[in-house]
Order: structure tokens, then sequence, then C-alpha cells
């Protein structure tokens, strides 16, 4: 359980981004004093194009160059957490795992990319902050539910971490029918499409009453998303929403590789995974 941040770990690829992330990095670290670890990691830009942190043409990256920017970016945002500051080369998530050791309340924070992002949230430990926009406060957040029986907990934790955000709670019964298909045993049961058509409707019906339930017990707002009437991707992203929240207890099916890559991807809201 995620109940408070006490540090916030900045993974910058894009020189582009530095100021975006640092923005959003320091809300976070006032909201919940946390101390901040800034993670720069030099990849060399596509077809050899001038790279402003090189010493020069033949020389490698200038470190000194890049530590000042981000310690004048940080100064310039009025920054007033401790930081840290680490310049690396070698590739992006070797260095994140090495600084996300899983020790206390920790929240990575970066900007999507198509490559390396599926491959962190599935990696990391600590919960992973996915910015696909400009810095913001999160004032609507949709937490798509699968209803297990931590979910009370789960969404405990949202409301310490966002706490003047209003949480959505979503449930689309077409995890239902995945589950069942691949935990049931069919040999076993009749062929009987009747049969099949009243057990998908029985279980429909329990899942809607224990998402019922769920909001009761929250307190929460939440809405039944049918696959059938909107694609759930296409769902999201019509809504207003500041932050689409996903568990992997919640969703593993979400984190198979080709899924994760295309939910990532698709979705134009900020995600907060944990």
């Amino acid at each position: 359980m995620l109940e408070k941040i006490e540090k916030v770990l900045v993974v910058i690829q894009e020189t582009d981004k530095i100021e975006s992330l640092l923005r959003q990095a320091i809300r976070l670290c006032e909201g919940h004093a946390a101390v901040m670890e800034i993670l720069y990691i030099h990849q060399s830009p596509l077809f050899e194009l001038p790279d402003y942190f090189k010493r020069s043409e033949t020389e490698g990256l200038d470190s000194e160059r890049v530590e000042k920017e981000i310690e004048t970016t940080l100064e310039r945002l009025g920054n007033t957490s401790s930081y840290a500051i680490f310049i690396k080369e070698s590739e992006t998530v070797d260095q994140v795992l090495a600084l996300d050791k899983g020790e206390g309340q920790t929240c990575i924070i970066s900007f999507y990319h198509e490559e390396i992002t599926p491959v962190l949230a599935r990696k990391v430990s600590s919960p992973l902050l996915v910015m696909k926009s400009e810095p913001k406060m999160y004032e609507q957040i949709l937490f798509p539910v699968d209803l297990n029986e931590n979910n009370a907990a789960f969404i405990r934790d949202m409301k310490t971490l966002f706490p003047s955000a209003s949480i959505k709670l979503l449930y689309e019964p077409s995890y239902i029918v995945e589950n069942y298909i691949f935990d049931t045993d069919f040999a076993a049961l009749p062929l009987d499409p009747a049969v099949d058509m009243e057990l998908d409707q029985e279980m429909y019906e329990e899942q809607k009453e224990e998402f019922e339930a769920l909001k009761k017990e929250t307190g929460l707002p939440g809405e039944l998303v049918n696959e059938f009437d909107m694609d759930f991707i296409e769902y999201i992203n019509t809504q207003q929403a500041d932050l689409l929240v996903l568990h992997s207890e919640n969703a593993n099916f979400l984190f198979e590789d080709t899924i994760s890559k295309e939910l990532l991807s698709a979705i134009k809201t900020d995600l907060f995974i944990f």
C-alpha cells in the first residue's frame, strides 16, 4: 500500500521535458514533504543532430552542464525540497531500477516513451506517474477496478495521495468473461449455449452488485462500461479526466506485452500505475 510519498524519483530522457517534469515533481514533493532524486539519462540524438549537453562533437556528455541546467531550473521554479542529481549515459530501465530499491514510499515520474514506459510499468516496484501533457493539478481521476478484496484499501491510498481530486470508479463487465474463460474447466460443463448465457448473466449480476457495494462503501461515484457500446480506451479518452489510475493487482491482463503497449500509447491522459 502507498499511503504517503517520501521520495520522488524524476526520470529525464529529453532535454525539452526538464522543466515540465521538475514542475510536476515539485508539486508532489511540496504536497507530501518528500525529497527529490533526479535521474538524467543521456541518449544520443537521432541522425547525429548537435547535442546541447555534449562538450564537443568528439567528447562525451558534459555532466556539469546538465547538472547546472537542472539546478537553475529548480531555482527558477521555486523548489524548496531537498534533492540529489544523477547523470547517466546507459540503459534507462537499468538505471531506474538501480535507484528504485523498493525502500520507503517512492513515486517515479517520467514522460511517456513508446518503448521504455511499458517496460518500466512491469519492472519497477514503486508507483509510476506517466505524464502525457504539461504538468497539472489532478482534479478528476478515473480508477478502473475488478472488484478484488483490496479495492477499498487502494482507493484510500488514492484519496490520501490526491486529496483534492474527485475519483470516479470504472468497471468493465468484459473483465468477467475473460477471467471466466481462462479459469474455467469447460470439459466439466454442458455444451449448451443457453446455459452459457445464463452463467454469464448470473456472473454479470453478481459483479454488478459487488460494484454497487464498493461504491457505497467508498462513497465514490462509478460507472459500468459496456465494451459493446464503446471501446474501453475510447471511453477513457472521452472523459474529462486528468489522470487514469491502473493497479497491477486489479488488471493484470493490461500488462501483457501487446495490450500494455496499446493501452499506454492510446490513453491520452496522464497515468498513475502502482
